[in-house]
């Protein structure tokens, strides 16, 4: 029976962790910033009678450019004017949106009303809440409402500004696959009162046919002699020195940004993350919790410190062999330069007879919320990917 089941040991872990921090850290952080700044409720508006509103607009349903994974079902207004796809010659990108279709609405002194649908390809491995806050964060919106419905749909809504016009947006996006697709509904704001419940049911009728999961990232492979194997995304680094015994074993990954030049050349490398991974055998001297003070150590050394405690959605999961995992955040503190905030997150797992210490440090999400939002999501994908080997399991006595 692996060590793990003993409970006195699971009685270690939870000690060992909160001994990772000062007990002033315990405290959970009253407030996440840049999330309670953006995603609230909608304001309240009347809700259309089904009946209503199906006699007011016309079902369609289209299939961009032959693609099952953008084909999408809406209700647009009885009257308005649909756009033709606007090209034949169809090839996704990352960075521009593509547009799908767009309907137009009567005119008025005070604007038309559209909407327009679009997608892009999906660069990044993240959710469609981080996906969309980076877009309002570079863009320097601010929101009047942002829903999560879940990992890959949100609805958003705004006032922005378009020539001498200015509108309502209600933006609903879709992740599917690897694209991302978005419905934005405009209304001018003289005229949002009376037409606030027509967009929001529009926006209600817009979904994604064919519901495709999501893309594996491409990742590397590496391994501590016969124990782990640990996958990692292909734009990080990783620094290791050759491992001097089973019994304990240490590598760092480093997220490195090329800058480059208008020419396409480097002109020279950002690290905006870090993580570090320990492994150590069960057959060690030192207890866990000692394990885990030596761990703490080896962080202040390099001048950052352990803050308070943060929150977080506990979105974490563990591959088949771990007998025990434990992800927390904590707020980072950087010695040499307080006005730079930084995240710990750690992860603490027991598979096998081993332990496995996993540590990101990388900029808090209301220091760079792209950058942030980036690394958890491909720190998570490495924790869930994580796996004890044979060597894990077996008896070096």
């Amino acid at each position: 029976m692996p060590f793990v089941k003993n409970i006195y040991l699971f009685v270690l872990l939870f000690i060992g962790v909160f001994a990772f921090l000062p007990q002033e850290a315990l405290a959970q952080a009253k407030e996440q910033g840049i999330f309670e700044r953006f995603v609230k409720p909608f304001p309240e508006i009347p809700v259309m009678d089904k009946a209503e509103f199906n006699e007011k607009t016309d079902a369609l349903r289209k299939k961009p450019y032959g693609q099952e994974v953008l084909e999408y079902e809406i209700r647009v207004p009885k009257g308005w004017t649909e756009m033709d796809e606007v090209s034949s010659n169809f090839k996704m990108s990352d960075k521009l949106f593509s547009d799908l279709n767009t309907f137009i609405g009567p005119p008025t002194v005070f604007g038309r009303s559209r909407i327009d649908i679009q997608a892009l390809n999906l660069d990044v491995n993240l959710t469609a809440v981080q996906w969309y806050l980076r877009y309002i964060l570079e863009g320097g919106y601010t929101t009047e409402g942002f829903v999560v419905h879940d990992d890959d749909m949100v609805e958003a809504l705004m006032i922005v500004m378009e020539k001498d016009y200015t509108f309502y947006l209600r933006t609903k996006v879709i992740i599917n696959g690897a694209k991302v697709i978005i419905a934005r509904y405009y209304v001018p704001v003289n005229i949002m009162k009376e037409k606030a419940s027509m967009q929001a049911a529009v926006l209600d009728s817009f979904n994604i046919i064919n519901k495709h999961p999501r893309e594996d990232m491409e990742m590397y492979d590496f391994r501590f002699l016969d124990v782990a194997e640990l996958k990692y995304p292909m734009n990080w680094k990783v620094v290791a020195s050759p491992p001097r015994s089973v019994d304990r074993m240490d590598i760092a990954l480093l997220n490195v940004r090329e800058v480059k030049d208008t020419y396409g050349r480097v002109e020279s490398s950002l690290t905006e993350g870090k993580l570090d991974v320990t492994i150590v055998s069960s057959a060690v001297n030192n207890s866990l919790v000692e394990e885990v003070r030596e761990y703490k150590k080896k962080i202040e050394s390099t001048g950052m410190l352990i803050g308070e405690k943060l929150e977080f959605d506990g979105k974490v999961s563990y591959g088949r062999d771990i007998d025990f995992g434990l992800t927390e955040v904590y707020k980072g503190l950087d010695s040499a330069n307080s006005s730079t905030e930084y995240e710990f997150w750690y992860t603490l797992m027991v598979g096998g007879n081993y332990y496995y210490f996993m540590m990101l440090l990388t900029p808090s999400r209301n220091e760079n919320f792209a950058v942030w939002a980036e690394n958890t999501q491909n720190y998570r994908a490495m924790v869930g990917k994580f796996t004890p080997m044979v060597g894990a399991f077996l008896d070096r006595q």
